[in-house]
């Protein structure tokens, strides 16, 4: 791309710190999107100390401005000395209360540190003053007093009652599956009763950052978990008394967009999220604890309850320049009219785009046992990122998988053909063989979306350079459509 471009980010990262979950809150067409502050200031590998909720403004999931601290750290002694995820509403007062986590390594019970709801109040969204002898922990009697927390509270308009939904275990429970979702009423916002558990379905250690809301005459549950597969889940329900079902593949993203949390309408909502950044800022360093802020657009199929991912309006815009890629090339493969076929692995690759900032939009056709796409690769496929649809599955994986060197010296002999990015996988099924894929990179940042249904989400260190283009496996594909496209000027 020439000329004076200000190339815009994807993602949303402050000045000096990193974002952790969102806590995101709708009114009259802009999100405030409130988020886990996380400065990272106590060395190497130490995450969510010194955190506490700031927050950014937007009305289109990728502009985000006034960025500004909400709830102030509290002090050495304080319940609230870190504040961690919760939610917003707007009371019925005309207040505005957002309840948070508390948590203080020093106050514990028998030896263990315990997490509190804690609360603010204010006027405005952008002005809470943190109501210091409101503090609710769990009563040890339904539930464990040590996970307590991730408060989601909504007004229950069929009682007449708030609701409070919290990330919680069932006394007496096992470890490793006895996580469960928390149910708490008030009248008031100010007394909470205990009640039965709103959900257990006896399969994590617990569901963090609940939610629920309502969407085109339907019920969705939305929670995260560290103990499978570390995503963010759905279940659907035509009741808030369940039963909670699996429609599908029951993920929102993958495993590098974590804790996400929704907001807006009951036709359209933005899904907020943090990618994760990687230890040593390369690609084969271990996932971090939080990272940027990303946004999603989601919608529920009415006739099947599935919530469907998609690209927010505004990034689509971003990138509406269409670029004219240079020369292309061919490897082990033939194509003409727009079919592209191989007996073994071919591709048809261009250069002239940049592949650190830009979208493709691709619609393949495809009777192949594997095609997709490479970014950053060289004219042998040795190098770079790789979008691999194979079956019904559809993930990101790159080569060389693990540096050389090390346990790198014994990849092929002891682990196999182990996908790089095992963790950057979803299920697709196998469609009707036609694929809608765009494809956007900026920087660090990588989206694939497929058919307006699904997402994959990471963060993409290397390859910045080379060349990009679609491949096949064993088969033909048909190109219908593929356009490159850059942030427009």
């Amino acid at each position: 791309m020439n000329g004076d471009v200000t190339i815009k980010n994807i993602s949303y990262k402050p000045e000096g710190a990193y974002v952790g979950d969102a806590i995101p809150y709708y009114e009259n067409g802009e999100y405030f999107v409130y988020y886990l502050h996380d400065p990272r200031c106590h060395g190497e590998g130490i995450y969510a100390e010194d955190t506490t909720w700031y927050m950014v403004r937007t009305r289109d999931g990728l502009s985000y401005s006034d960025d500004k601290i909400i709830l102030p750290l509290g002090d050495e002694g304080s319940q609230n000395k870190n504040s961690y995820t919760g939610s917003v509403i707007k009371g019925n007062d005309g207040l505005y209360y957002a309840f948070f986590t508390g948590f203080n390594d020093e106050i514990r019970i028998d030896g263990k540190a315990i997490q509190s709801v804690m609360m603010a109040r204010g006027s405005a969204p952008d002005s809470l003053d943190v109501v210091k002898d409101f503090r609710f922990i769990a009563d040890n009697d339904i539930y464990e007093v040590y996970d307590w927390r991730d408060p989601y509270v909504f007004y229950n308009e069929e009682e007449g009652l708030y609701w409070m939904l919290l990330c919680a275990r069932e006394k007496g429970s096992g470890y490793h599956r006895g996580g469960c979702i928390a149910l708490c009423k008030s009248p008031d916002l100010i007394s909470w009763s205990y009640e039965r558990p709103f959900y257990t379905p006896n399969m994590y250690i617990t569901m963090e950052c609940p939610e629920v809301f309502r969407m085109e005459g339907r019920w969705y549950l939305v929670f995260s978990t560290f103990s499978d597969r570390f995503m963010t889940h759905y279940r659907v329900s035509d009741s808030l008394q369940g039963p909670w079902r699996i429609v599908g593949e029951d993920t929102l993203d993958c495993r590098c967009d974590y804790a996400i949390k929704t907001a807006g309408t009951e036709s359209s909502r933005l899904a907020f999220g943090w990618i994760s950044t990687k230890k040593g800022g390369n690609d084969f360093g271990p996932w971090e604890w939080g990272g940027t802020l990303v946004a999603h657009s989601i919608t529920a199929d009415k006739a099947t309850g599935r919530l469907l991912v998609h690209p927010v309006d505004a990034l689509t815009d971003l990138y509406s320049d269409r670029i004219e890629p240079g020369k292309d090339l061919l490897v082990n493969a033939s194509c003409k009219d727009g079919c592209l076929s191989s007996d073994g692995m071919g591709a048809l690759l261009f250069d002239g785009v940049r592949c650190d900032d830009f979208a493709l939009s691709a619609r393949i056709r495809s009777d192949a046992a594997e095609f997709g796409f490479f970014i950053g690769t060289d004219e042998k496929l040795e190098n770079g990122y790789q979008i691999r649809f194979l079956n019904g599955l559809v993930a990101i994986d790159r080569w060389p998988r693990i540096p050389k060197g090390g346990e790198g010296i014994y990849q092929w002999q002891i682990k196999g053909d182990v996908p790089f990015a095992a963790e950057c996988l979803r299920f697709i099924g196998s469609g009707d063989g036609l694929w809608d894929v765009r494809i956007f990179r900026c920087g660090e940042i990588l989206f694939v979306y497929v058919n307006d249904e699904v997402v994959l989400s990471t963060r993409a260190y290397d390859f910045q350079e080379g060349l990009m283009g679609a491949y096949v496996v064993s088969g033909k594909i048909d190109i219908e459509r593929f356009d490159c496209l850059a942030q427009k000027r």
